[in-house]
């Protein structure tokens, strides 16, 4: 099945929406992957936002990502273990770290494209997963949206926008790190 995806990242993207889509309803599905589709577009926006803050000498080789926003869903290990597989499988090199309480991942200043484009491939393979796991309970993303009442997608809409636009205004996350290699 991971030719469905084209690796094996997407085939766990499917699980993981499964699983979550038996804790609760379609609609629950969807929001989660929403919610990691857009938290891997905002780590796209901070990966390519970011550079040197000073002039050094010597420029920093490393970068952090902070894995803040994909913490706050739900089965954050099965994502976390997704975005280590994809990279790994992509040949970036990359560790996760907790700092002050917060995990991180660092990657290579040189591989912040590469990174990006990872993450879009799994945002890609997001909705894939998403569509295919509502198709085995037999709905579509438009009959999920249809059946939920107008004013609760007004409100979902409303979150949306509010989340869009906290992270357009929150400072960027990713930090070129102060190590370098020797």
């Amino acid at each position: 099945m991971a030719t469905d995806f084209g690796d094996e990242s997407g085939e766990k993207l499917f699980d993981w929406v499964l699983r979550i889509g038996q804790d609760a309803s379609e609609q629950a599905m969807l929001a989660s992957a929403e919610k990691l589709k857009n938290a891997l577009r905002n780590a796209r926006g901070e990966i390519r936002g970011k550079g040197p803050e000073d002039a050094a000498e010597q420029p920093s080789e490393w970068a952090k990502l902070s894995m803040e926003q994909f913490a706050s869903l739900p089965e954050y290990r099965s994502i976390k273990e997704i975005i280590d597989g994809k990279l790994s499988g992509e040949g970036i090199e990359h560790a996760f770290f907790e700092d002050k309480g917060k995990e991180h991942l660092l990657f290579k200043v040189e591989d912040a494209p590469s990174v990006s484009r990872t993450f879009g491939d799994l945002e890609k393979q997001a909705d894939i997963a998403l569509d295919r796991a509502l198709e085995e309970r037999g709905k579509t993303r438009e009959q999920i949206r249809d059946a939920q009442p107008l004013e609760e997608r007004a409100a979902s809409a409303r979150e949306s926008a509010k989340a869009i636009e906290a992270a357009r205004g929150k400072a960027h996350e990713v930090e070129i790190a102060a190590v370098r290699s020797k």
